[in-house]
């Protein structure tokens, strides 16, 4: 039996507007069809102590940073009109939390992460599978404003993280996931043609679940 709820993954380096993307796509789609966005940060590993200078010395760019199993799971029951229980990422701590949510079913998941894109399981549930793809200098630069304004860091710490784990990261592990999209989205401008044709899409494929 086809199930009815649809999955559009959204992937992209660190500051590349996956985020952004993944709201545009949601904002732009018809009353008719419920949506929402799961990210991939509730997917962290748990962490068993904490470290006085946790951004230098935890790699969290890597892919066995993140509990895979978990996230396929739930992913499969949402997908199939499950309640699901979602963790909690506290980014102030830079920690997955005990805490969870409880996810409604909708007809649209838009799962959206740095590495959203590199596990197979996860990508053969996939309906539409986007990359953005973002130059390193303008995602350092939005990554080096967003974390000094919302998470309180330092140039220098933001800085370090960077130039030990982040940039490697992205080039081996991250970038060549744009193999893998139906999509590549370039990062200079919101890209309405790409939008609109993504929304074309979600609804063409909405009446096909829905047959």
């Amino acid at each position: 039996m086809k199930r009815k709820t649809m999955l559009i993954i959204v992937c992209g380096g660190t500051g590349s507007g996956k985020t952004t993307i993944a709201n545009e796509i949601k904002r732009i789609l018809p009353t008719k069809i419920t949506s929402q966005i799961i990210p991939m940060d509730g997917f962290y590993k748990k962490r068993e102590y904490m470290e006085s200078d946790i951004y230098l010395k935890q790699n969290f760019d890597h892919p066995n940073a993140f509990d895979w199993d978990l996230m396929l799971d739930s992913l499969s029951k949402l997908l199939n009109k499950h309640l699901v229980k979602i963790p909690i990422y506290d980014f102030s701590k830079s920690e997955r939390t005990d805490k969870t949510k409880i996810v409604k079913p909708t007809d649209v998941v838009i799962f959206e992460g740095i590495l959203s894109l590199y596990d197979p399981r996860i990508n053969s549930l996939a309906d539409i599978k986007i990359f953005v793809d973002t130059p390193d200098d303008e995602r350092f630069i939005r990554r080096l404003l967003r974390d000094k304004k919302e998470r309180g860091r330092t140039d220098e710490n933001i800085i370090g993280q960077w130039r030990n784990t982040v940039r490697k990261m992205h080039r081996v592990f991250i970038q060549p996931l744009k193999a893998e999209a139906d999509i590549v989205i370039p990062w200079y401008r919101m890209n309405d043609i790409a939008i609109q044709a993504i929304k074309g899409a979600i609804e063409s494929l909405y009446r096909i679940h829905k047959k």
